[in-house]
């Protein structure tokens, strides 16, 4: 009779880098895995971010050098609140059920776009938000190389998440899109982005190529700005960035007339031309 050797994965010791005291280092995902998930148990997911050609996944990114307990429970209870406040209001594909469109939860103005405004606790939907982009900057894991921000901000965020600063409204404000149809299930690395946004001091004036970070899970897109137009300050905005007051309003657009859906069709039909099955539509 043979004897089976025990193997056991030896546990990770380092300094939390959200409380900054010693420990053993525990698995903490980037983005809520719950939200990154393949909507057909067992089924690989569609996902790219981690080089130029696209790869099955049966988890969401994780990094196992981040955090201890203590600051894997602060980020947990955060994704906890998150998820179920994004599924009760529909935020996210898979707070839908069966449904495969967002309907009347939003008024459309066009074939492909509408806007909706939603009342829940938006600040600490920031924080949730703010919480992503730590996790983004302080990992390093390759495929969140793109998230670089200066030093004092990632501190400033960890400090925001501990409960030792307030965010400030100009401080990375997030605005949000949605993605009102369902479309291919699949994940994408944050990376830097640019998106225009109206002058509100001068309506002839062209919109402002303003810089952000691109987040995107589940049907939907956070940018956070890392500059606003020199003459704007962030409650110039008023409810489309997170926080500011008690909704938030969104932007809306078609999965397939949204750069989300059209870059991933390009990917898929540059890398897998013959339809294989990598990613499915949710339903």
């Amino acid at each position: 009779m043979t004897r089976r050797k025990k193997f056991t994965q030896r546990t990770r010791h380092g300094y939390c880098k959200l409380t900054g005291k010693p420990g053993a280092l525990v698995k903490s995902h980037l983005i809520p895995e719950a939200l990154t998930r393949s909507s057909q148990a067992g089924a690989p997911l569609f996902q790219y971010g981690d080089g130029p050609k696209p790869s099955r996944r049966w988890s969401s990114w994780y990094d196992s050098g981040l955090v201890t307990r203590a600051g894997e429970d602060i980020l947990s209870a955060l994704d906890t609140w998150a998820i179920t406040v994004l599924r009760e209001h529909k935020l996210v594909w898979s707070g839908w059920s069966g449904a495969v469109e967002l309907g009347d939860l939003h008024t459309k103005f066009s074939e492909h776009l509408g806007i909706r405004e939603v009342t829940l606790d938006t600040k600490k939907l920031r924080l949730f938000f703010l919480s992503l982009l730590w996790r983004a900057a302080a990992s390093e894991l390759h495929e969140f190389k793109d998230v670089v921000l200066p030093p004092k901000d990632v501190e400033l965020l960890r400090k925001i998440l501990v409960g030792q600063e307030e965010p400030s409204p100009d401080f990375y404000p997030v605005q949000l899109t949605q993605i009102s149809t369902k479309g291919l299930m699949h994940n994408q690395a944050p990376y830097p982005d640019i998106t225009y946004i109206p002058d509100i001091g001068n309506e002839d004036a062209e919109p402002y190529p303003m810089r952000t970070i691109r987040f995107y899970f589940d049907g939907l897109i956070a940018h956070f700005a890392t500059e606003l137009p020199p003459s704007q300050i962030a409650s110039d905005l008023g409810n489309i960035v997170v926080g500011t007051e008690p909704t938030v309003v969104l932007s809306t657009v078609t999965f397939e007339d949204s750069m989300q859906g059209r870059n991933m069709y390009a990917v898929l039909e540059k890398y897998h031309p013959e339809g294989d099955g990598l990613g499915k539509t949710v339903a």
